[in-house]
Parts: structure tokens; sequence; C-alpha cells
């Protein structure tokens, strides 16, 4: 307690700060909800000035909140444009032109971080560009060339930026208490979720080692698919304040003359733009997040490079899975399997309205009732699914929020390419993909195995938890009526049904694998016919294990 009295002592000044600009640009409202006008009262007229007067748009004063508070309000910002399920669509328009772009730091201090991090830097670069490339809220990158000749390029963390950044996030998740708390119209956002949530972001974007895992990862996962480089990080040269990586050449996704000057068509770069992010969240579950133009460069032959790997979302594969039943839900017009979708992916939230949720998503279902995967638009599609999550006040989890923005911002990038581009049509052969594993012989084979191991398990322990429990009878810790007749019959009769479970499972996975392998005509014809005959003799087993007596 008295740590945290003093950090708060310590961060009066910036709380001081933030409260002003709040009030300064028309948010008296929310400061005085929070019950903190007493800290900023003595500073409110010299924060509003005579000639001060705020726009009338509330959500650009919001933007303009963002700029004046400095870093972390700006990603902060940058966070919240990519939330359309928490704030209003003009508020998500304001937020998204917020730019990441700042006033570089000195050489001289990029080069004291390169020294102490790495070495002399004149020994380990033969040239490094005292001018930044860019210079962002967190980082700057500059050009450097190494002894052997390769030229890449260095991003170099903010000095002391780790520390404004904490102190930062401390006020953020004390504020957010308060507003939860607080302000009724707002606990429904759940503030302190988003707080933890971009606390989270913003700490792994400060570390660049995750960023060169990142890479790396990538690389190893994309290395089949020669339209795509993945820039080499160099790791001697690389710590968790320095990412050194090779220079990528090329020119920006959305310079149609610089494209059209290498010989490739605009076309054909989104086709290969939309394939690359669609095998990455179907296949590999990992993704760029924010693949916007001035992340993406293509280079001679129409090879595309993804720039920045600070922010990828990351879906596991029963994730993936929900996503397409989602899709394939409202195809085959199963209002059910959408349901189920939206409950599987923990799209939840508290005091919902699921008779009323139940019908809007039928509403939804049999609008694209008729359409295939190829035809759906799907931009407007995920437009209406967050419009429905919330009117329902509903949550996302942040890595779907991350799914749902990258595919609208490459949509937006596939169309200034080719106006017909249509990311859904590229995804198709993935979710197919994906459908198709997940009911493969040996996936059902697996799931045989796990499910026969854990009725074994429930069946062994069973006598171990009842001993247990006559135990504590007899020594007066625990009353029950309990009926042991009959138990070992019991034991019996669990592993009989677990077996029986686990029979119908293999059945069932040789039944579709002899099957795929006669229809897939490669000669194999009398390995699938084994099959079959395998699955008869179990099923004439199990038919008999039904039916006979105990």
């Amino acid at each position: 307690m008295l740590r945290e009295t003093v950090g708060h002592l310590r961060d009066l000044p910036r709380y001081r700060q933030i409260l002003a600009t709040l009030i300064r640009y028309g948010y008296q409202d929310i400061v005085s909800a929070i019950h903190l006008e007493g800290i900023v009262r003595p500073l409110e007229n010299l924060a509003l000035g005579e000639d001060n007067i705020p726009p009338a748009d509330r959500p650009q004063r919001l933007r303009m909140v963002c700029e004046d508070l400095g870093p972390t309000f700006v990603k902060l910002g940058q966070l919240l444009s990519g939330r359309p399920d928490v704030l209003p669509d003009p508020y998500i328009r304001e937020l998204s032109l917020l730019r990441d772009e700042v006033r570089p730091f000195p050489f001289e201090e990029a080069e004291a971080i390169l020294r102490a991090d790495l070495g002399d830097p004149e020994r380990l670069f033969s040239w490094i560009d005292p001018r930044p490339l860019a210079s962002a809220s967190i980082s700057q990158v500059h050009a450097a060339t190494l002894p052997d000749g390769r030229p890449v390029v260095l991003k170099i963390r903010r000095p002391g930026i780790e520390k404004v950044v904490q102190a930062d996030l401390d006020i953020l998740r004390n504020l957010a208490h308060l507003a939860e708390r607080r302000i009724p119209w707002l606990a429904a956002a759940r503030p302190v979720a988003l707080a933890k949530e971009f606390e989270r972001s913003l700490k792994r974007e400060l570390d660049l080692n995750a960023e060169r895992r990142t890479m790396e990862r990538c690389r190893l996962q994309q290395a089949g698919m020669p339209f795509v480089r993945v820039p080499e990080a160099i790791d001697a040269l690389s710590t968790g304040r320095v990412l050194t990586m090779e220079r990528i050449d090329g020119v920006r996704v959305d310079d149609l003359d610089g494209i059209r000057q290498m010989g490739l068509d605009p076309r054909d770069i989104a086709s290969r733009g939309g394939n690359l992010l669609a095998r990455q969240i179907f296949t590999h579950g990992l993704f760029h997040a924010d693949p916007h133009p001035g992340n993406i460069r293509v280079m001679a032959g129409g090879v595309i490079a993804q720039l920045d790997y600070g922010l990828f979302g990351q879906l596991d594969l029963p994730t993936r899975e929900r996503i397409a039943d989602l899709l394939l839900g409202l195809m085959a017009q199963d209002t059910d399997r959408v349901m189920r979708a939206l409950n599987e992916l923990e799209i939840s939230g508290e005091g919902v309205d699921y008779r009323g949720l139940r019908r809007d998503v039928g509403e939804m279902v049999l609008t694209y009732s008729e359409l295939t995967l190829d035809s759906i638009d799907l931009t407007r599609l995920l437009g209406e699914l967050v419009a429905l999550i919330r009117s329902h006040h509903l949550r996302l989890p942040p890595d779907l929020m991350l799914l749902i923005r990258s595919l609208i911002t490459i949509e937006s990038v596939g169309r200034h390419l080719d106006p017909h581009f249509d990311i859904a049509s590229h995804a198709r052969p993935y979710v197919a993909e994906l459908t198709r594993k997940r009911y493969s012989p040996w996936r059902l084979l697996s799931s045989a195995g796990r499910t026969a191991e854990d009725v074994q398990k429930v069946a062994t322990l069973l006598p171990e938890v009842l001993g247990q429990s006559l135990e504590s009878i007899k020594r007066g810790e625990l009353r029950v009526t309990f009926d042991l007749n009959r138990f070992e019959q019991l034991v019996r009769e669990l592993t009989r049904t677990g077996n029986s479970l686990a029979a119908g499972i293999v059945i069932a996975g040789l039944i579709v694998g002899s099957s795929l392998i006669i229809a897939a005509d490669v000669g194999w014809l009398a390995l699938g016919l084994a099959g079959y005959s395998i699955a008869v003799i179990l099923g004439a087993w199990l038919l008999w294990n039904m039916f006979r007596g105990p």
C-alpha cells in the first residue's frame, strides 16, 4: 500500500496533465464522473484558456487528446481504432487517423544504445546513416551496412521509453478501475480488461526480442512460398532494444505505377497478398495484424515482403475451426451452428438476451444462405457481425478482433490493386483444407485414443476417490448416503462404454479414410477395401457388444 501511495504521488503531475487535457478538449463529464476534478481544479482555467474552443465533434476531440498526451496514448488510440465492438463507427474512423510518427531522437543516443547493447558500432558496421528512415513513438529505424557489404536496417528502441510507458500504463490501469466503478455506461466496455489487453500488447511491442522470434516463426512457416520474403534477423546483432535485419528493397504495395514499372500486374500482387494472409490465418494461425500499405513491399519478380513484425495475432487450431464453423453455418442456413460457433469462440457478455440474439443471428443467416464462400463480401459480413455483437453488448477476444481488423485492412489494400479483389475467394481453399483435416482418419483416431484414455482414467480413479470418501465418513468429516451395491459392475459398464465409444470413432475414421482413398483413384483400391472390411468386422462386434447382456 505504501509503495502504491508513493507511486501515485510520483505520478501526480502526469495525472494532472492527463486530466487537464481531457478538460481542455471538452471531456469534463468524464473527469467529474470519476471524481478527480479536485486534482485538476487549480489548473482548469489555465487548461481551458480564453481562446480555447474545442471542436464540436467529440470523436475528433478524443483523437486530439491522444495526440497531445504522447506515445502511450497514441498507441491506445490505435488499439481502440481496431475495436468496433467497443466504440461506435465515428470514433473508429477518427482514431484510425492517428499516425505513429514523432520527432526522431538524436543519433548520439542511438549510438549509445548500440554501444551498450552490442559493442563498438564502428567495428560492427561499416556505415550507419545518422538520418533515420522512419521515427515512431517506440523506436526509430536507421539504414546501415555490415562489414561484408550486406545492407541492413537497425530498429532501435527510444531511450527511456519503457519508464515513460510503464508510468502511463499504471495511470491508465487506475483510471480504468475508477471508470468501471463510477461510470455505468462506460462499464459495459470493460475498461479494466481493455487496459490489461493494451498493457500486454504494448509491453510485447517494447521487447524487440519478441518481434525477432515472430520473424523467425514466419520464415519457417512460409519457407515453401516462393512469392513471399521474410526479412532475416541477425541474432548476433540483436537485443531487446536493438533489432538488426536485412534491408528489403521494393515499392509500397499501393504504388501502382511502381508495380507496373517492374513489369508486374497489380491484380497478381493482390492475389498473392490474399493467399499469403489466408494461409497465415487458417493454416498457421499466426498472421500479420496490421497489413496496411506501409507495412508491405513488392520486390522484383512479384515477391511480397511484410515489414514490421511487432503486431501479430495468434489463433489456435480449435479457434480456427470455430471460425470455419461460423462461415459454414452462415452458408448452410444453420442458426444453431452459428450460435454454437459464437459461444465456442467466447463471444459472450453479461445479461445477454439470448432469445433476441438468436433472432438476429437467424436474420443474418437468411441473408447469406444462398451464397457460397467465394461470393460472400467478407468485409460486409464482418461489419454486420461486429454490429450485431455491439448491439447485444457482447465481447470479442482480442486476437479475434485482430483477425477482423486484418481481413478488413487487406481487403482495402487488395481492392486498391484490383477492384474485383475478394479475400473470401482466397480464404475458401484454406477453409476447405482445414475442414478436411478436421475429419481425417488420423484426427479421428487420435480423438478416439484420447477419449478411451479419459474414460479409463475415470474408471481407474473411482475406487480411490470412493475409498477416500469412506475414510472421511469414518472420521466424521463427511456424511453422505451412498449405495455401493453392484459397484464392480458399474466400473465394468464404464469401461465397456468407453471401449464402445472408441470403437465407434475408429469405425467412422476407417469408413471416411477408405472412401477418400477409393475416391482419389491412386491405385490403392485394395487398401480402401481392406479398410471397409475392418470397419464391417468392428461394426459387427460393436453391435454385439451393445445388445448383449451386462
